[in-house]
């Protein structure tokens, strides 16, 4: 997972191994994050818990309320809507700057990254897969040269973590994504740069269907 920058050592620890757990669902949405409860278990003390969780926070992955603490923030469907209407145009932009042709070195290292994260989905390797899709990303927006605008689509993506994740049971979404990213290279390889825009606004939404679809069923559920 992405490195954060700018936190002491053991606020470094605390903050990898609560956004690990948030992410993979083994903190639930709305889930409070009890101080003494995750100084006690993750050995760490409440100045770096304190660091770790303003760090989740500003990711959108922790909300915290005065007099109430912390807890896993449950992004409503309206929150999602507006992360991922930025996602889209962000990233667009950048499949929508990058130069061709590309050389050869650039689409080895893609190719490469896309194989290994297929053989994770075939292994089901839920922690593989989430590292390697990040990677596949992040290197195919860094063609497009702009650091800044790369910087700002990894701020977006992480901001929906929470919904990122979620469909990570299912083979068919893990195979639909596995072939969109195959497709992506080859448009890449192509210099089909109108393909490679409509499979983005293809991809983007497929994990924010599924989370916005659950929902609206958990929600009934509680209102039932």
């Amino acid at each position: 997972m992405h490195s954060p920058s700018r936190l002491s050592p053991s606020a470094t620890a605390t903050y990898e191994r609560l956004k690990e757990e948030i992410v993979f669902g083994i903190r639930h949405p709305r889930e409070r994050l009890i101080e003494s409860e995750l100084v006690e278990r993750l050995q760490t003390n409440r100045a770096a818990l304190r660091e770790a969780l303003s760090r989740l926070e500003l990711d959108g992955l922790v909300q915290r309320t005065l007099n109430r603490g912390a807890a896993v923030r449950d992004l409503t469907p309206v929150e999602v809507e507006k992360i991922y209407d930025v996602r889209i145009e962000l990233e667009t932009l950048a499949v929508d700057r990058i130069p061709f042709p590309l050389n050869d070195d650039a689409l080895e290292h893609l190719t490469a990254i896309q194989q290994t994260h297929t053989e994770a989905v075939q292994a089901l390797d839920q922690r593989k897969i989430f590292v390697t899709n990040n990677e596949f990303h992040r290197e195919m927006y860094r063609l497009c040269g702009n650091e800044h605008l790369v910087e700002m689509i990894d701020i977006m993506a992480n901001r929906a973590l929470l919904v990122r994740f979620h469909p990570y049971q299912q083979r068919e979404f893990l195979s639909g994504v596995c072939d969109e990213h195959w497709r992506m290279i080859d448009a890449l390889k192509k210099h089909d740069r109108n393909a490679l825009i409509d499979l983005v606004k293809i991809h983007l939404p497929r994990a924010k269907d599924g989370y916005l679809s659950s929902y609206a069923a958990r929600t009934a559920l509680e209102v039932g």
